[in-house]
């Protein structure tokens, strides 16, 4: 008995042993999963403010709403934002976007990202669905979150405008008009599809071969300032004013408003392949203006007041636009006319070329008039080299009117992408 109150006793002290060595243990605290920073705090992820006044920050992604929320935003949407008196208005439209992704694949990823991926003919049904139900989001704009899954892009996008420019030009060169708009010269080369090479991808969009060699395509520098294509028969039209036709390749295109009051469009046809730079940036990093003096109306005047500066400025950018000239209206690169207030420019890795996009978002028509909101609808018809990740470019309008609200629209909005409900259930 006495042997087995001592082994007790033994495995009693034990116990406390062992449970105040436990006690003593240190606490592991795990990182939480979200990355919470300070308001203010430099980050090339995105911020997003979250209840409790805290800011959430992660990469650029899509996340999906519930059918409630999704309703809720649907209400918010007016075609008269647009300068649409019905949303019927958008049927010859969304009919545009579905030629367009008929020439893809259906089974085709026309998005492949980790949390969302969709195929051509999800984005084509998406469209069907869309302008099957027209007729009825007059009265009910709400039926667009009960029928379609909105996608939130979490960080957002930053939203800018352009227009398509009214332009003085002559299709000779004469008095005034000058400054030669050309066609593709025919020494540009581009790879074939699947075609490799041995050099660098910039090489692949646009090259030429010159004594055996394959190089880059000739510069802006080497076009405007050592005049490489001039006298080769590749003039398709002439302008007055320099800076003009420097916007009209950052534009991708123009009206051009002949001597006789005819009108012609410039169409882009192709692309040196060479990397874009925009002129502010450009003026900025080289310290000839400070950011407070950086709208297209300043930099024109700075230009013309110092032509002898103008051509090495503009230079800086790399990137050469060649057009042709047609009859025809604005081309987008769905290879459509654009939609004044509906059309977007895009970055087709992130919002694909054919997408129902949602956005809010203001404008202001003229100098010194209130700001207008726009609760809209829009398509994604277009993209830009300088149109890179989180970034819409909304087009505004056809002419010079449209000069004001495209130059004042930049700022950060709320983006949706909508998908029809019965495409994902494909």
């Amino acid at each position: 008995m006495k042997r087995l109150f001592s082994n007790l006793k033994v495995l009693v002290v034990f116990c406390l042993f062992f449970a105040l060595l436990c006690g003593c243990a240190t606490k592991i605290k795990y990182p939480s999963q979200k990355r919470i920073v300070k308001s203010g705090a430099g980050t090339k992820a995105w911020k997003s403010k979250r209840p409790g006044s805290k800011i959430i920050s992660g990469p650029v992604r899509y996340a999906k709403m519930t059918q409630h929320s999704s309703e809720l935003a649907a209400r918010r949407l007016a075609a008269s934002s647009q300068d649409m008196r019905s949303w019927r208005k958008l049927g010859p439209q969304i009919r545009k976007s579905i030629e367009y992704i008929q020439r893809n694949p259906s089974g085709g990823f026309a998005l492949k990202r980790k949390e969302l991926r969709l195929t051509w003919g999800q984005l084509r049904r998406s469209l069907e669905d869309l302008e099957r139900l027209l007729p009825r989001l007059d009265k009910n704009p709400e039926l667009l979150g009960r029928y379609f899954v909105w996608y939130e892009l979490q960080s957002g996008a930053e939203m800018t405008g352009y227009y398509t420019p009214v332009i003085d030009a002559s299709l000779t060169k004469t008095g005034p008009y000058k400054y030669p708009v050309y066609r593709v010269p025919p020494d540009l080369r581009k790879a074939r599809p699947g075609q490799t090479h041995p050099w660098s991808e910039q090489l692949r969009k646009a090259y030429r071969v010159e004594n055996g060699k394959i190089l880059p395509y000739h510069s802006r520098r080497a076009i405007d300032i050592n005049k490489v294509l001039a006298g080769r028969g590749l003039e398709v039209a002439w302008l007055k004013d320099p800076v003009d036709l420097f916007y009209m390749h950052v534009q991708g295109g123009g009206v051009l408003r002949l001597p006789d009051g005819r009108y012609r469009t410039a169409v882009f046809s192709g692309t040196n392949g060479l990397s874009f730079s925009g002129l502010g940036s450009i003026m900025y990093r080289k310290g000839v203006l400070p950011k407070s003096q950086l709208s297209r109306e300043k930099i024109k005047r700075y230009l013309l007041n110092n032509p002898g500066r103008m051509w090495e400025l503009m230079a800086e950018n790399k990137s050469y636009i060649f057009f042709k000239i047609t009859r025809g209206q604005p081309l987008g690169a769905i290879g459509k006319p654009l939609m004044s207030k509906v059309s977007l420019a895009t970055d087709p890795k992130l919002i694909p070329l054919g997408s129902i996009v949602s956005f809010r978002t203001d404008i202001y028509p003229e100098k010194g008039r209130p700001s207008r909101r726009v609760n809209g609808v829009g398509l994604a018809q277009d993209t830009g080299k300088a149109i890179r990740g989180a970034r819409l470019d909304y087009y505004i309008g056809t002419g010079n009117q449209f000069k004001y609200a495209a130059h004042h629209l930049k700022t950060k909005v709320p983006v949706y992408l909508l998908v029809s409900r019965s495409a994902l259930r494909r």
